[in-house]
């Protein structure tokens, strides 16, 4: 019911060349019988509450009134202004989501919200317990305070245990920075063993983009940055969209490596990034959705050899397939490749492999670059460029134009504006795309050493 095909980024290496690496894509995609196959949905919404989500929503048409200062949650505002706040508008994303003609009658919905403390509001299934999860959506107004997000994430974790055979994800929106970082970490930790993949929404300038990201990756979700909120009901849409089709979870890959060959790092490259702990084992790579391909790079650190064919690992793989009640196997796959000293064999690379490992080279670079522009704007500059022109070869037109942006702004006044910052790195992990192979060309793409003597690293 998984359909798994394995491929290196170069099937020749050089003989005795020293210690070499060797990308390794993993493609999945759910046969017909498995994406036809609807898992029930168990959808745990996470709101903050805290008082700056009665602040003007990012995107909304908002009028500004002068007024007196006044103090609220420990900042003052210096006027008033009529509009939608973030609030109302999460609310209102909100009650779009229990409307939604993608919810079946078994999907369940939990509504959780977190300032000081956390409360689950509501939960139920949409078509029997509309109405208390609507009120629960109304009851969101009266609750103000700080921001202890892992309380969030730790109530989600409770309503999440229930259905084991249900699709499970985390929609979590804040808009501040989380004053319980050690226990969000430990939260995320939970979920990703209970397959519950963290999809986080960070609003305006004030919430920490690197914890999202943290959270992100232990549950092998993503996070994203909303500029423009109004944007929110269609990326609940979309996520509970993708929740219904996780037709396969709970992939597993045991691996086994000869002497002398190290797996240095894993990570899940489309639909979106996320990094996978590679010092686990067997290697937990999450759910795959119907629809699309999930493809996933591992790299290996491989010691020299003489000329020879040359088997580097074997790759087991074991998955779910919820909605049947299925566990299923697929037969150990032998690694192989071949040592010459044909150098004209060894240049040979798979362009498709290489495409999504360029697309982690860009997330590195967009980090780099944003700590470089702190203290060295001139070095940042050199890395943003190369950084664009990699998504540009790439055809990653949205990333191009938002790298664009930060080059501008590190040109005309020395640094990178926050929420722009806030942009480049979250998008860097969600906005990445399908490569088709042949129109990226290795020659069009540099090398890990290029990119280490640009950016310095």
């Amino acid at each position: 019911m998984l359909q798994l095909s394995i491929k290196p980024h170069r099937t020749y290496l050089r003989a005795n060349a020293g210690p070499q690496k060797l990308f390794v894509m993993l493609k999945m995609l759910p046969s017909t019988e498995a994406a036809g196959a609807r898992p029930n949905v168990n959808l745990a919404v996470v709101m903050d509450t805290s008082g700056s989500m009665r602040e003007p929503a990012p995107g909304a048409d908002i009028r500004v009134i002068p007024a007196e200062p006044v103090v609220v949650d420990g900042k003052t505002y210096n006027g008033a202004f009529e509009g939608s706040t973030k609030l109302d508008v999460a609310m209102e994303a909100a009650r779009k989501l229990i409307d939604s003609q993608s919810l079946q009658p078994d999907d369940t919905v939990a509504l959780i919200q977190f300032e000081d403390e956390s409360t689950v509001v509501a939960r139920g299934q949409p078509g029997r317990d509309r109405a208390a999860l609507a009120e629960g959506i109304e009851s969101l107004t009266r609750y103000s305070g700080g921001t202890q997000m892992g309380k969030g994430l730790r109530n989600a974790e409770i309503v999440l245990r229930e259905e084991e055979d249900a699709a499970r994800k985390v929609l979590l929106l804040t808009d501040g920075l989380a004053v319980d970082e050690a226990e969000c970490r430990a939260a995320a930790g939970a979920l990703a063993e209970l397959r519950a993949p963290i999809v986080a929404l960070g609003v305006g300038e004030e919430y920490n983009e690197d914890l999202l990201t943290e959270i992100c990756n232990l549950s092998l979700g993503r996070p994203y940055d909303l500029r423009d909120m109004t944007s929110l009901p269609q990326v609940f849409e979309a996520e509970l969209g993708s929740t219904a089709n996780q037709v396969i979870s709970d992939v597993r890959v045991t691996l086994r490596t000869v002497h002398g060959v190290r797996l240095a790092s894993a990570m899940r490259a489309y639909p979106s990034l996320a990094d996978v702990d590679a010092s686990r084992e067997p290697l937990a790579l999450g759910s795959i959705e119907a629809g699309d391909h999930t493809v996933f790079i591992l790299e290996f650190d491989l010691p020299e050899r003489p000329p020879l064919r040359a088997r580097l690992a074997q790759l087991g793989t074991t998955y779910q397939v919820p909605a049947q009640q299925y566990r299923g196997e697929i037969a150990p796959r032998d690694l192989t490749v071949e040592f010459t000293d044909d150098e004209a064999l060894a240049a040979q690379v798979d362009p498709e492999v290489m495409g999504y490992v360029q697309q982690r080279n860009v997330d590195n670079l967009v980090r780099q670059a944003t700590e470089q522009a702190k203290h060295n704007p001139e070095q940042a500059g050199k890395t943003l460029q190369l950084a664009r022109s990699m998504t540009q070869r790439l055809g990653n037109s949205g990333m191009t134009m938002a790298i664009g942006k930060a080059e501008e702004e590190l040109r005309s006044t020395g640094t990178i504006a926050v929420g722009t910052s806030k942009t480049i790195k979250l998008g860097s992990r969600t906005q990445t795309m399908k490569v088709a192979g042949p129109e990226v060309t290795s020659g069009e793409l540099p090398s890990e050493e290029e990119i280490r003597r640009v950016t310095g690293a």
